[in-house]
């Protein structure tokens, strides 16, 4: 195997605000994809650089995607709904955009016009031009492998790229996702997903649902030294590691509203020092209450506000 990689992960939602962060007007998302496509391209091409891209995201999944970069000694590339392609040292604008969940996003968009998230990719593509793309990426880089650590709506948002790759790119390639994940790579380039599923987590690099695919890339590259095998030992070796781990038992946790989940987290603030990852563990593991991530990450801040007001 080639001696040089580069690890391929997913923009965040965390990231660090810059000055005069660029977003779309819900006026700016009318219209056809490729003209709200061309009103964002100018939006981001006239906006200032923020700072390089490994300093703005934040989070478990792309820290994990750093730390294995550092390990090989590579180079770190992120895919970005808002930006294409970029690499970790590339300076970019501060920006909010998104294909999942959350503020900003363009899935309200995609379902009026009955388009998929690959569409997005190719419209964002065409308009900042084909250096953006993950093809792009491989033809600048034969010499190394290619190790995609990305979730399911990522392999989704790239999918059409994906598809264009040939078999000789693709020999170059690894993509680590989840199950649910493997089931949107195109089919010719299934070949090169990895077996990782759930059983991961009841291995030492367990986590959150959001920071799989990097968690599993990790383990990889760390416990199977993965990016030294061909693709059909990779996947005997991920098949062989995941058949030796038991699926953990999850507890079944009780959904509550917002404002039952602020008071939980209220009149338990002070006992975990107001630690974000220390009251998540305690609404999941001792309270039993079902709570998403990113919920909860909205849930804290909005706390953390209120206490500090009321200070």
């Amino acid at each position: 195997m080639t001696s040089r990689v580069i690890v391929v992960t997913n923009c965040t939602n965390r990231k660090r605000a810059g000055y005069g962060t660029v977003a779309l007007t819900a006026a700016d998302m009318r219209g056809s994809l490729s003209s709200v496509a061309a009103r964002w391209g100018r939006a981001i091409k006239k906006a200032p650089p923020s700072d390089q891209a490994q300093d703005i995201y934040m989070g478990r999944a792309f820290s994990e995607a750093r730390q294995v970069t550092t390990t090989l000694g590579g180079t770190l590339h992120i895919i970005s709904a808002g930006l294409g392609v970029v690499g970790a040292a590339e300076e970019i604008p501060s920006y909010n955009l998104t294909v999942a969940d959350g503020d900003n996003s363009l899935k309200p968009l995609l379902t009026q016009l009955g388009k998929r998230p690959s569409d997005w990719w190719m419209a964002l593509t065409a308009e900042l031009g084909q250096q953006r793309s993950v093809r792009a990426l491989l033809e600048n880089n034969t010499d190394a492998l290619a190790l995609f650590a990305l979730p399911g709506s990522y392999i989704a948002l790239i999918a059409e790229d994906l598809a264009s790759l040939t078999q000789w790119q693709l020999s170059r390639v690894r993509i680590i996702t989840s199950a649910h994940g493997r089931t949107l790579v195109p089919e010719h380039a299934r070949h090169v997903a990895l077996p990782y599923d759930e059983r991961l987590e009841g291995s030492s690099y367990a986590g959150t649902r959001t920071d799989f695919p990097q968690r599993a890339l990790r383990h990889f590259v760390e416990a199977l030294t993965g990016h030294q095998l061909s693709i059909d030992d990779a996947r005997r070796s991920v098949s062989a590691a995941m058949h030796a781990l038991a699926k953990p038992v999850i507890p079944a946790r009780e959904r509550k509203t917002d404002s039952e989940i602020l008071a939980l987290l209220r009149k338990n603030w002070d006992r975990f020092d107001g630690a974000s990852a220390r009251l998540l563990r305690y609404l999941r593991d001792e309270a039993l209450v079902a709570c998403e991530q990113s919920r909860f990450r909205n849930l804290w801040h909005r706390l953390q506000q209120d206490l500090a007001n009321e200070g």
